[in-house]
């Protein structure tokens, strides 16, 4: 049986005993009906992880011991997703396979396409939700840092780094600086518009080729990490 591994922010200082969250306790105990004596694996999100035994599991808390601590170097892709907000379940999948890849950082982008961007309150919802894919695909593709989720931005109002690229069709390919990070803009289905492309290319943003089709907005993300992460030497 694998044993199930778990994100627990508690434990970068922690020892001997400790009480498992709410979610976490709901997962080994009405999910995977966990039995005490059973081996599970806990990481922080910021490249500690620890081996665990459950030494008490019952329907208010579950209690594990931990044993072995493990720190691990920082080996996510040196990228910043800067993706423009498409629809919810898109925008989901995408960070999910994002984080899956490696990602350093997720900046949500609101456009002038952008469609009925969130207010406050709805906002603060998603973000709860968001953090929590960004937690469950690290859980699933065992990597050990955590992407940062970055506050929602117009694309007006950003500043944009040294190395920024944006995604763009009928351009080449962009040779970037592995010894430098990179923030990738993504725009939303139909592109970003002429209006904003232009203000890019004047702060000396680099188009970027994703190659001779017109891809989804998610697809299009997908791909540009990966073309990153291949001349950063990671894929």
């Amino acid at each position: 049986m694998r044993t199930p591994r778990l994100y627990a922010d508690t434990i970068s200082h922690a020892s001997g005993e400790v009480v498992l969250s709410e979610r976490n306790h709901h997962y080994l105990a009405r999910v995977l009906r966990a039995k005490v004596g059973q081996r599970v694996s806990l990481f922080n999100g910021q490249g500690c992880s620890t081996d665990a035994v459950i030494t008490e599991i019952n329907k208010r808390q579950t209690v594990v011991n931990l044993r072995d601590r493990t720190e691990h170097a920082d080996q996510r892709l040196p990228v910043t997703l800067g993706m423009a907000l498409i629809k919810s379940d898109r925008f989901d999948w995408t960070l999910q396979k994002a984080t899956e890849l490696g990602v350093t950082a997720i900046l949500p982008l609101i456009t002038q396409f952008t469609d009925s961007p969130p207010k406050a309150d709805r906002l603060q919802k998603k973000w709860g939700h968001w953090q929590e894919i960004l937690v469950n695909a690290c859980e699933q593709s065992e990597n050990h840092w955590l992407p940062q989720l970055l506050e929602p931005a117009r694309l007006t109002d950003l500043r944009v780094t040294s190395q920024t690229v944006v995604a763009h069709p009928a351009t080449t390919s962009v040779t970037v600086d592995p010894l430098e990070s990179t923030l990738l803009l993504i725009g939303p289905e139909g592109g970003f518009s002429d209006e904003e492309v232009e203000t890019l290319l004047k702060k000396q943003v680099k188009p970027m080729s994703l190659g001779p089709r017109i891809l989804r907005a998610e697809t299009a993300a997908i791909v540009g990490l990966t073309l990153l992460g291949q001349q950063y030497g990671q894929y």
